[in-house]
C-alpha cells in the first residue's frame, strides 16, 4: 500500500468498505467451515496489520477491540443472525419463504438435539 500521509483510521474505513465487503459478500448464505472462517479472519487480520504496522506474531484482538470493530468470525455470525431474522420476520406476502425457513429451523434444531444426546 502506498499511503504516505493518510490517516490510519481513514485507510481502515476504506479497506472495510471495499475489501471487507468483498470478503463478507455471501457469507450469510454460505455454509463455511471453521477452517474457512479462520482463513478469512487471518486474511483480514493481515490487512489490519499492514495498515497499523504490526508484525505477524502480534494479536489483533486488542486492536480490533480498541477500535470498536469485530473480527471476521463475529461479523459472519452477526450477518447470519440478521439474515435469519429477516427470513423469519418476513411479512405474509412471502409466506412460502417464511414457512420454508421455519421448517429449516425446526430440522436443524432437532438434529442439533440428537447430536448433543449421542
Amino acid at each position: 500500500m502506498h499511503t504516505n500521509g493518510v490517516d490510519d483510521i481513514a485507510l481502515l474505513s476504506l479497506q472495510e468498505s471495499h475489501s471487507l465487503s468483498v470478503l463478507m459478500y455471501a457469507a450469510p448464505a454460505l455454509s463455511l467451515g471453521s477452517r474457512q472462517i479462520d482463513e478469512l479472519n487471518v486474511c483480514w487480520n493481515s490487512v489490519i496489520r499492514k495498515i497499523f504496522g504490526y508484525h505477524r506474531w502480534e494479536s489483533m484482538k486488542c486492536v480490533l477491540y480498541g477500535l470498536g470493530r469485530l473480527n471476521v468470525k463475529h461479523l459472519i455470525l452477526l450477518r447470519k443472525v440478521k439474515f435469519y431474522w429477516r427470513l423469519y420476520s418476513m411479512d405474509t406476502c412471502n409466506n412460502m419463504l417464511h414457512n420454508l425457513f421455519c421448517v429449516y429451523l425446526q430440522n436443524n434444531y432437532c438434529h442439533d438435539d440428537v447430536a448433543k444426546t449421542v
